[in-house]
């Protein structure tokens, strides 16, 4: 099922050079003094050395409020090759390389290269830098310690001439999107399962003690693995980057960050953030992109972000005849709309996502599927 992973030639490296000393120096930016090594619990650190209690860090987490973030994290060891740059968004450029540790052969990696020109904070410029660095230090404990077969591992971190790339495993089948778009022969419960996956990833996420909100769903953050499992990548890296004054290029008027036509409608509202229920408005969105093969107002993408804007303001919804794949007899329609209900507390939580996403693989495991309404030639 996965597309072609052949090694591109001809295209020139560029190398970076990582630290492989065994013990590097600790880092200024530890907040505690000398004791024993954190113990990772539910999500979060926990000291277990006796003594006085740790002095807590003036900023928190952004991306899990209230955890007590105690040692940050050493930079990845090793070597990097960047060989290909293979997309990019509002802050960040993607490339394909390799990681290569001491006496390991190299891997395949994903690397997210944040562009730090985008900074945009009052001060001077190695104030600016410091703060930076340390905000991504911080919430690189947080994406490690988020562990589960359906969040995409993330294999650490380097900063390389004040620019930080985060490393994740490369993924040949690429993000849910590409998958769907370039598999047409997929049927409807393959679909349902990589739906499924994510929504175990999501589950986990806010399953977590504080939980966190991934606040930016979308086809293109669920990743498709070697072995065809889908799971989530960049749960809340958009709002890191908003915090700092990053410009993103995500539509949203509040700090919740996201992508246009799959943003709730309160997530529009003066120092929004977003929740475990915008998350379920989004995957909703997620759920018929996969189906149809079509993202949510796909028809207004070509006009001004406003209009979508617009549209999810004026409480409306994705319409089947708009999405002819998915016929709207389809049983998915009416969950689809509690996912959209312009109420936040009477839409699903991920347990009640899950439990639709099984139910219909197992319905539709048994039952032959519905013809589209293009086949059966209906004009919405």
């Amino acid at each position: 099922m996965s597309t072609n992973s052949a090694k591109p030639v001809n295209v020139p490296v560029i190398n970076v050079q990582f630290s492989t000393e065994p013990n590097p120096p600790p880092l200024k930016e530890t907040v505690l003094s000398a004791r024993s090594s954190p113990q990772w619990t539910s999500g979060s650190l926990s000291p277990t050395s006796p003594g006085p209690s740790p002095v807590l860090p003036l900023e928190q987490s952004i991306i899990q409020p209230g955890i007590p973030i105690y040692d940050l994290p050493s930079p990845l060891e090793g070597t990097l090759n960047k060989i290909r740059r293979i997309g990019g968004g509002g802050y960040s450029d993607v490339y394909y390389g390799e990681w290569t540790r001491t006496n390991s052969e190299p891997v395949c990696v994903a690397m997210k290269c944040i562009r730090r020109v985008n900074l945009n904070v009052d001060g001077e410029d190695q104030e600016n830098q410091v703060r930076f660095e340390k905000r991504i230090k911080r919430e690189a404990v947080v994406w490690e310690t988020a562990k589960h077969d359906n969040i995409l591992e993330f294999c650490g971190f380097q900063i390389i001439d004040g620019d930080p790339i985060f490393v994740s495993p490369w993924c040949d089948n690429g993000n849910l999107r590409q998958f769907v778009k370039y598999h047409p022969e997929l049927t409807d419960v393959k679909k349902l399962e990589l739906l499924r996956d994510a929504a175990q990833g999501l589950a986990h996420l806010h399953s977590l003690e504080p939980p966190i909100v991934h606040g930016d769903i979308k086809p293109d953050n669920i990743m498709v693995t070697n072995d065809v499992r889908g799971v989530l990548c960049d749960f809340g890296i958009s709002r890191v980057m908003t915090s700092l004054g990053m410009h993103t290029g995500l539509t949203t008027a509040g700090q919740g960050a996201g992508t246009a036509g799959y943003q709730a409608k309160e997530l529009y509202n003066e120092d929004s953030r977003p929740t475990p229920m915008s998350d379920a408005y989004a995957f909703g969105g997620v759920i018929l992109a996969t189906m149809s093969g079509k993202a949510p107002f796909y028809k207004k993408v070509g006009k001004a972000a406003a209009a979508i804007i617009l549209a999810i303001n004026m409480n409306q919804t994705a319409s089947p005849s708009d999405h002819s794949e998915l016929p709207r007899s389809d049983p998915l329609w009416a969950f689809l709309k509690k996912c959209w209900d312009a109420i936040p507390d009477l839409r699903p939580c991920t347990k009640e996502i899950i439990a639709e996403l099984v139910g219909e693989i197992q319905r539709r495991s048994v039952e032959p599927p519905l013809p589209s309404e293009t086949a059966m030639g209906v004009v919405g």
